[in-house]
C-alpha cells in the first residue's frame, strides 16, 4: 500500500494536495459502518502485510520500498491524514492514485474498513508493541548479540582503518564508531560533504572512502549517477573529488527507481564495480507525470560498470556504444544487483532482486561482456509482457499478485516491447538446491513448489525476498561449515509482505551459501540454509575479525541496530 495523501513528491516541500482525489461529497459524509471488536488487530494485520513496507510500521512514511518514488508515501499520523473522514480514507483506499494501487478488488469492503480503523487510531500503538525481540540463532554453533543501535535509515555498513566501523544512512549521512567501544558513534560527513542526496553505495579502500548515489535534476523528475571520494586531511576536514557523473536521464515516480548502489573495489585494486539498478520494474514504458515520456530502462540502469579507481571527475554518457567503447561497461542485464562481493578467486557474485512478477531472485556469477537478461528474462523465467499473446490478469495468471504494485497501470499488452537481442545468449543464474528459500512457482501450474522436495535446482531465491547484505569469507577464517562459504540476508518477511505471504511466511532471515564451482557448468551450484531468524528489515552486513556485523534499516525515528554474529565450530 502506497498512501499518497498528501504525499512529499521529489523534495521535502513540495506536496501533493489533498483536492487531487476529488472525492465525491456523498462519499466524505459516510461512517465506518463496521462494528467489530477486533477491529484495530485486524486492521494492523492487513496493514503489516500491505501497508508497512512502503508506510513503515508506525505509518510514518518511513518504509523502505517508498524512498525511490517521487511522490514518497504520506505520514498517516500526520494532521493532514487525520483530520480526514472515515469516508475519505475509504476512499483513497479503495480507489487508489498515483503510484498507490486500487484496493477494490484486493481487499473486502470490511478489510478496507478495518484499515480505516487502523490508520484512525496509529497513535495507540505504542513502544512496546514495535519492540523488537532479539534475533533468533537456528544453529547451535552461531550466536547472536546486540552491537549497537544506529540512526535511521542506515543502508550500509562497511569497515575502516584504524579499527572502525563505519555505516551510511539514505539521506547521505555517514558515521564511524570504535568496534571496541561502539557506543561512541561520531558523524564523520554530512550530505553537504558529498552532494549524493540518495546514496546507496559505500566502501573503503586504502584510507579513502567511495560513495554513489543520485541526485535529483529537472525540478525532481530527473536523476544523474554520482561517485565522490572522500579522504581526511590532518585537521580532521574531509576532501572530496568526483569520481563520476552520468548524463541525465528519467526518474519514474515509481518504487522501482533502484539508482546507483553496490560497490567492490577489484582484487588487482585497479579498479572499482558499481552497480546501476533498473528505473523499471520490468522494461515498461515509465515517464515521470508527463516528463522523459516513452522511456524504458537506458543505457545507464541495470547494469554492472568498472571504473578505474583513480578516475577524477568522468562523465558516462547514456550511450550504451560509448559506454563499452571507452571500457566502463562490465556486464548488462540486471535488474538491481543491490549486493556483489568477490570471492576467493576475483570471481564477482551478486544477488539480484527481480520484479512483481514471481519470477525468482537471482544470484549470478557476473562476468565481464555478459549479458544477464534482464527485461526479458528474470530469475530464468521469460517476462510476460514482451509476449502480445499474454494476458495481464491476476485471475488468469498465478504469476501476477494484485498486491504488486506495478498491478495493473504497468503489466499490459506492450506491442512496442523491445525485441530479444540477437546473437546474445543470457548469462545463467546459480541453481539452488535448497533446502530453504527454495520456494518457486511451477512455471506450467503457476502452482508454489519446493526445489529440495522435488530433488531440482531452481534459480536462485524464493521470488521477493529481496537477498541483501551478501559477504564472502574468501580469507577462510571462518570456523567449522562456515568456513570459506557466503552468508546474505534476506530483506523481506513473508508475513509482512503481500508478495512473498502467497510463497512463504519465512524471511527476514539469515542464509548461509554453500557455493560449489562445476567447472564444465562454468557456473556455481548452490545450497542455502536458514541459520538464523527474526531481524528487522535486515539490509546490509560486514565480516570483520571473524565476526559478521548485520545492519537493519530502521524506521525513520526509531532507527534499527548492528546485530554481532560470532561463529563456533560443532566439529
Amino acid at each position: 500500500m502506497i498512501f499518497t495523501i498528501s504525499c512529499k513528491k521529489g523534495d521535502k516541500n513540495n506536496t501533493i494536495s489533498d483536492n487531487d482525489w476529488h472525492v465525491p461529497d456523498s462519499i466524505k459524509t459516510l461512517q465506518n459502518p463496521v462494528n467489530d471488536d477486533e477491529m484495530f488487530s485486524k486492521g494492523k494485520a492487513l496493514f503489516q502485510v500491505y501497508c508497512s513496507t512502503c508506510h513503515g510500521v508506525r505509518g510514518r512514511g518511513d518504509g523502505a520500498a517508498g524512498q525511490a518514488m517521487g511522490s514518497q508515501p504520506a505520514d498517516l499520523l500526520s494532521e493532514e491524514v487525520q483530520k480526514q473522514t472515515d469516508g475519505e480514507l475509504f476512499y483513497k483506499i479503495t480507489q487508489g492514485k498515483v503510484v498507490m494501487p486500487s484496493f477494490q478488488e484486493l481487499l473486502s469492503e470490511d478489510e478496507r474498513w478495518y484499515l480505516v480503523t487502523f490508520i484512525k487510531n496509529l497513535s495507540e500503538i505504542s513502544n512496546v508493541d514495535l519492540e523488537q525481540k532479539a534475533p533468533e540463532s537456528l544453529v547451535p554453533d552461531l550466536k547472536i548479540e546486540l552491537f549497537t543501535k544506529v540512526v535511521p535509515r542506515v543502508v550500509r555498513i562497511w569497515e575502516g582503518p584504524e579499527n572502525y566501523l563505519w555505516y551510511a544512512t539514505i539521506e547521505g549521512e555517514v558515521y564511524r564508531l570504535p568496534l571496541d567501544n561502539p557506543h561512541q558513534i561520531e558523524r564523520m560527513l554530512e550530505v553537504s560533504d558529498h552532494g549524493i542526496t540518495r546514496l546507496q553505495g559505500a566502501t573503503m579502500h586504502g584510507g579513502k572512502l567511495f560513495l554513489c548515489g543520485n541526485v535529483r535534476v529537472n525540478n525532481n523528475k530527473g536523476t544523474k549517477g554520482r561517485m565522490v571520494r572522500l579522504s581526511w586531511e590532518n585537521s580532521g576536514k574531509a576532501k572530496s573529488e568526483v569520481v563520476f557523473t552520468t548524463e541525465e536521464y528519467g526518474t519514474t515516480n515509481t518504487p522501482f527507481d533502484h539508482g546507483w548502489s553496490a560497490l567492490q573495489v577489484s582484487n588487482d585494486e585497479q579498479s572499482i564495480y558499481v552497480v546501476s539498478g533498473s528505473r523499471t520494474d520490468h522494461g515498461e514504458i515509465q515517464d515521470n507525470l508527463g516528463a522523459y515520456p516513452n522511456s524504458r530502462d537506458v543505457a545507464l540502469t541495470s547494469k554492472v560498470f568498472r571504473i578505474p579507481i583513480d578516475a577524477v571527475d568522468l562523465f558516462l554518457p547514456d550511450n550504451l556504444e560509448l559506454l563499452k567503447e571507452r571500457g566502463y561497461l562490465f556486464a548488462e542485464g540486471l535488474r538491481n544487483a543491490y549486493d556483489v562481493a568477490l570471492d576467493k578467486d576475483g570471481r564477482l557474485l551478486a544477488v539480484v532482486n527481480s520484479g512483481d512478477y514471481d519470477q525468482n531472485e537471482d544470484m549470478f556469477w557476473v562476468r565481464e561482456g555478459y549479458h544477464y537478461g534482464y527485461p526479458w528474462v528474470m530469475g530464468g523465467l521469460a517476462s510476460p509482457q514482451q509476449f502480445s499473446d499474454w494476458t495481464p490478469d491476476p485471475d488468469k495468471d498465478a504469476f501476477l499478485n494484485a498486491a504488486a504494485a506495478a498491478w495493473p497501470d504497468d503489466f499490459y499488452n506492450d506491442p512496442t516491447f523491445p525485441k530479444k537481442p540477437q546473437g546474445v545468449n543470457f548469462g545463467k543464474s546459480i541453481l539452488n538446491y535448497g533446502p530453504d528459500s527454495d520456494k518457486f512457482r511451477d512455471e506450467i501450474t503457476g502452482e508454489v513448489k519446493d526445489a529440495s522436495e522435488l530433488g531440482v535446482g531452481m534459480r536462485t531465491f524464493t521470488p521477493h525476498s529481496s537477498p541483501l547484505g551478501l559477504v564472502i569469507d574468501d580469507e577462510q577464517s571462518l570456523p567449522g561449515r562456515f568456513k570459506g562459504k557466503a552468508l546474505v540476508a534476506r530483506y523481506t518477511n513473508g508475513q509482512k509482505s503481500a508478495l512473498l505471504q502467497a510463497l512463504t511466511e519465512n524471511g527476514e532471515d539469515l542464509l548461509l551459501l554453500d557455493l560449489k564451482y562445476l567447472p564444465k557448468e562454468e557456473n556455481f551450484q548452490l545450497n542455502t540454509y536458514r541459520v538464523a531468524k527474526g531481524f528487522n528489515q535486515p539490509v546490509d552486513a560486514i565480516l570483520v575479525g571473524g565476526f559478521l556485523y548485520l545492519v537493519e534499516y530502521g524506521g525513520k525515528q526509531q532507527g534499527g541496530n548492528i546485530w554481532k554474529i560470532s561463529f563456533n565450530s560443532d566439529e
